[in-house]
């Protein structure tokens, strides 16, 4: 190659390499100060006893919302919240029209990366399960040959169950259905004879949509990993950090026994790490995101830890009573973990 040949293709690559490309927007952590609240996209599911109460949606996942204006406003009011289905809320993110989804959502590859979101935290870890009508199936599901089994379109547990069928050559019939409630009174009206979900939805409408739990079985069979997340917008790290740590505030709030009941007797503590989930010493960090020194306090003195939250609407003081199992800390056994604030 030629001295001028050479020079012009290093300046091609020159151009290629080192032209500034256009940035890509990060103001959603603005949009929501500026606009005084956070806009929470949530599911419609009847799913850990999801209900309108004094202050509008009350819940497991409708809490997190609440924490996310808590660490932001100290306010768990100052919060939109929005029941959509799963798919309408996927789109809501990436159309902006929300600045999270927070709901029993699948973090999945695909919803990674085509439609360029990004998991904040694990909320809950679950699988999907089955439900069935006391007395109908006996012994192991995968002995069922025929089966009618209503499901949701439109969300991993179709494709989940699908699978399942092939895998164990099982003529089973899906009925799927757009909405849970058609899913769930085509289910109660035995026009199916098993019902697949998430086993925490199972277990919230076994507990909230019926009179009568006793006659419904919720099997041992657990046919894939669901963790559900709180989703944000892949584009904007800067927001899905904020996201991400304001949930991991609750857990290492469990982890250090701090709750909304006792964080007051842990701000004389000399454990550094619990000095700066308090704000009683700095954090790097929170003030390049504009937070106040507080917002962790202000997250557990409004919300309390991750247990309690849990406890309040999944477990012992709930309806549902599930146990935390996967959701236990990891110094428990379970796998919520929280890296270190510092």
């Amino acid at each position: 190659m030629n001295s001028s040949r050479l020079a012009h293709v290093i300046a091609v690559s020159s151009l290629i390499f080192f032209t500034p490309q256009p940035a890509v927007a990060q103001d959603t952590l603005k949009d929501v100060v500026d606009r005084g609240y956070v806009r929470c996209a949530i599911g419609t599911r009847p799913v850990a006893d999801t209900r309108i109460g004094e202050s509008g949606y009350e819940g497991f996942f409708p809490e997190f919302c609440r924490v996310l204006a808590l660490a932001l406003f100290n306010d768990r009011t100052a919060v939109e919240l929005s029941p959509v289905h799963i798919r309408y809320g996927l789109e809501s993110i990436e159309q902006g029209d929300v600045d999270a989804f927070i709901s029993n959502v699948t973090w999945t590859f695909s919803r990674d990366l085509v439609r360029k979101l990004t998991p904040a935290a694990v909320l809950y870890y679950d699988g999907q399960g089955f439900m069935s009508h006391k007395g109908s199936v006996r012994g192991d599901l995968t002995g069922l040959q025929e089966a009618i089994v209503c499901v949701n379109d439109s969300t991993t547990t179709r494709a989940n169950l699908e699978d399942f069928a092939h895998f164990h050559n099982l003529n089973w019939k899906t009925l799927p259905f757009e909405s849970s409630e058609g899913r769930n009174d085509a289910f109660f009206a035995r026009k199916c004879d098993l019902l697949t979900a998430d086993k925490l939805v199972l277990a919230s409408t076994r507990a909230t949509a019926t009179d009568d739990a006793e006659n419904y079985v919720l099997h041992d069979e657990i046919i894939s990993k669901e963790p559900l997340v709180a989703y944000v917008k892949a584009s904007d790290m800067v927001w899905a950090n904020v996201v991400r740590w304001s949930i991991y505030a609750t857990i290492t709030a469990e982890e250090k026994g701090i709750s909304s009941k006792n964080y007051q007797d842990h701000l004389k503590s000399r454990d550094p790490a619990i000095r700066r989930l308090l704000g009683v010493d700095p954090l790097k960090g929170v003030e390049e995101a504009g937070l106040s020194r507080e917002w962790a306090r202000n997250i557990i003195a409004g919300a309390g830890n991750y247990g309690e939250i849990f406890d309040r609407y999944l477990g012992k003081n709930s309806k549902i009573n599930v146990k935390r199992g996967l959701n236990r800390l990891w110094r428990d056994g379970g796998l919520q973990y929280s890296p270190p604030l510092r």
